[in-house]
């Protein structure tokens, strides 16, 4: 009983502190239910924008309309925008998203399981992974933010994320 005691203790503590940022990011595979597999390492070189969704959340459906907008006026300063579905039935309702929102960007899907990994969200966290949830992506591949879902970041979602990215453009990318 006491060494699960100590095993739970340590995932819980490792929980707290696992999605701080700036770390690495770990290899990622977004899935395309047209074209090829993109790979986050693709991007190096880049600030890259990526939100993780639901095709069928109302909260995420309005941040890639506005992503829409921002992209466009990033596209120019090397700004890369993905967006990673993760619902159970994303590769269904993938086709029908992509045809109402019209992205200017990539946008694909993955698992639950891959997309938690990813952002060092743990099983044993009693709290959800809420939607959207965006991390922020320097040049040399570092998440350099992470908000999740239930974050103040999405209450003023448009100028929040232009205040990130202004942040990582004007950063030496030496020091990335």
């Amino acid at each position: 009983m006491r060494t699960l005691r100590l095993i739970l203790l340590t995932a819980c503590c490792w929980t707290a502190v696992a999605a701080d940022a700036p770390r690495p990011s770990p290899p990622f595979t977004i899935e395309r239910t047209t074209g090829p597999a993109l790979n986050l390492r693709q991007y190096r070189g880049k600030v890259v924008a990526l939100a993780f969704i639901q095709t069928t959340c109302p909260h995420c459906q309005a941040l890639t309309t506005e992503l829409n907008l921002i992209a466009h006026d990033y596209a120019a300063r090397g700004v890369q925008f993905l967006e990673c579905a993760f619902n159970p039935d994303a590769t269904a309702t993938m086709p029908g998203f992509l045809e109402h929102f019209k992205p200017s960007f990539p946008v694909g899907f993955s698992n639950q399981v891959a997309v938690m990994s990813y952002l060092q969200h743990s099983v044993l966290d009693p709290h959800p992974l809420y939607v959207p949830h965006m991390v922020f992506l320097d040049r040399a591949g570092v998440i350099r933010a992470d908000y999740p879902g239930e974050s103040d970041f999405f209450r003023n979602a448009g100028p929040n994320i232009r205040a990130e990215l202004d942040k990582l453009l004007k950063a030496p990318a030496a020091h990335q």
